[in-house]
C-alpha cells in the first residue's frame, strides 16, 4: 500500500513562529480518495512546513498520505524537518538521497512512514510528500 501512496504523490510531484500541524479534528471526510487543498480527517498529527501549500491529502484504510510545495529552499524545509520531528512526538532518521531528495523515515507509537523533501519539478520549489500507515 505504501508504494502505491509513494508512486501517486510522485507523479503528483512531477505534474504540478509555531509548528504547523497536519492532524487533527475536522478536515475533510473521504475515505480512499484524494482531497485536494484539505487535510483528511483523522490524519496523525505531523509537523507542516510553514507557508507550504497542501495540494492533496488522501486516508486509505488508516494509511494517511499529504503532498505541499513551498517556495522555500530545500536546505530550510530539511532542517525545519529535522527539529521539528522530534518536538511534535516523532522519532526521525533523515537519508540524503541526493543534493535534491531528503527522505525521513519517521515512526511514534501508532504509525511509520517518510516524509520526502525533494526539489519540485521546476527546479525552484520545493516539494514535500508525507505518508504514514498505522504500525
Amino acid at each position: 500500500m505504501i508504494k502505491k501512496i509513494i508512486i501517486v504523490f510522485a507523479f503528483s510531484f512531477l505534474l504540478a513562529g509555531c509548528i504547523p500541524k497536519l492532524g487533527g479534528d475536522g478536515g475533510a471526510t473521504s475515505q480512499s480518495e484524494f482531497i485536494k487543498g484539505k487535510v483528511i480527517s483523522g490524519f496523525p498529527n505531523m509537523p507542516r512546513y510553514p507557508k507550504s501549500q497542501l495540494l492533496e491529502s488522501i486516508n486509505d484504510k488508516n494509511s494517511f498520505g499529504a503532498s505541499f510545495i513551498s517556495e522555500e529552499n530545500i536546505q530550510k524545509v530539511v532542517d525545519f524537518y529535522n527539529s521539528s520531528l522530534t518536538a511534535t512526538g516523532w522519532e526521525s532518521t533523515l537519508v540524503k538521497n541526493s543534493q535534491t531528495n531528503y527522505a525521513f523515515e519517521v515512526r511514534n507509537a501508532d504509525f511509520s512512514g517518510k516524509v520526502i523533501v525533494n526539489t519540485a519539478s521546476d527546479n525552484k520549489s520545493t516539494a514535500i510528500s508525507v505518508f504514514v500507515e498505522p504500525r
